[in-house]
């Protein structure tokens, strides 16, 4: 659906990675942890785990995407990327984001009911929309960017707009939401890389340009007592939902 007749419909942005990002109030202890089997339901693929330095790695595929718990001091993070493929492959995406952000959100909020105290919370997430080139990411990116005007008929490169633009929670009286973006247009291309006897060889398969959003949402990192417990869910929720507008309708206040 579009908002004002403008932009896109929701879904036309694709994910390449996202993410859900907890900052937890003490140490964690990784002796038998069990977080990713009570989530998932399945023991994970792989497991790296370094009590000495406090950090622990399980990944392995969860709705045909590539799901990652990693822990280390100070941070818990939940993180979905594309599974991995031939290298003669479009550039990798996890598919439209309503419904990755359906997939991980539920991943996460089977968890926040036996994570431990947090005092920070952040929904992170990297979308693209291919574009014809970069005039046409250009134009687009202006349909979102209401403050922001380019001259499209001039010689315009290297465009670079990132804003935060703070909210009060409306989950929690005091609390602020903060919500960074960051809007461009990339050219990313596809190299295979290849040994040699005379050395590297490297063959360019194509380039694809689309317009770029990474968002960043989070509560402030100004709270110093741990975030209720009873509140984590909706909080999740708050974040998630004010990454969706953004992605709907822009650069809004």
């Amino acid at each position: 659906m579009t908002t004002n007749g403008s932009t896109p419909p929701f879904d036309a942005w694709q994910v390449e990675s996202m993410r859900v990002t907890a900052f937890p109030a003490e140490v964690v202890p990784l002796v038998r942890l069990s977080w990713w089997d009570d989530v998932v339901g399945s023991p994970p693929e792989i497991v790296i785990s370094r009590p000495k330095t406090g950090q622990y790695q399980a990944q392995g595929d969860f709705e045909g995407r590539r799901l990652a718990l990693q822990i280390q001091p100070g941070r818990i993070e939940w993180r979905t990327t594309p599974v991995p493929k031939a290298a003669e492959d479009d550039i990798l995406l996890l598919g439209p984001l309503p419904e990755v952000l359906i997939s991980l959100s539920k991943v996460v909020a089977a968890w926040l009911p036996q994570a431990p105290a947090l005092v920070r919370l952040t929904f992170g997430v990297v979308v693209v929309q291919p574009v014809e080139n970069v005039r046409t990411g250009y134009a687009l990116l202006q349909k979102y960017l209401p403050c922001v005007r380019l001259d499209l008929d001039a010689a315009v490169s290297d465009f670079l707009f990132q804003i935060n633009r703070p909210r009060p929670s409306t989950t929690h009286v005091g609390f602020r939401m903060n919500r960074l973006t960051k809007w461009s247009v990339q050219i990313a291309q596809r190299v295979i890389v290849t040994l040699e006897t005379g050395g590297i060889a490297t063959r360019t398969l194509g380039e694809q340009t689309a317009c770029r959003l990474e968002l960043d949402i989070n509560t402030a990192p100004d709270i110093e007592t741990p975030l209720p417990a009873e509140q984590l869910g909706a909080l999740l929720r708050e974040l998630s939902d004010l990454g969706r507008e953004i992605a709907q309708r822009g650069d809004v206040q």
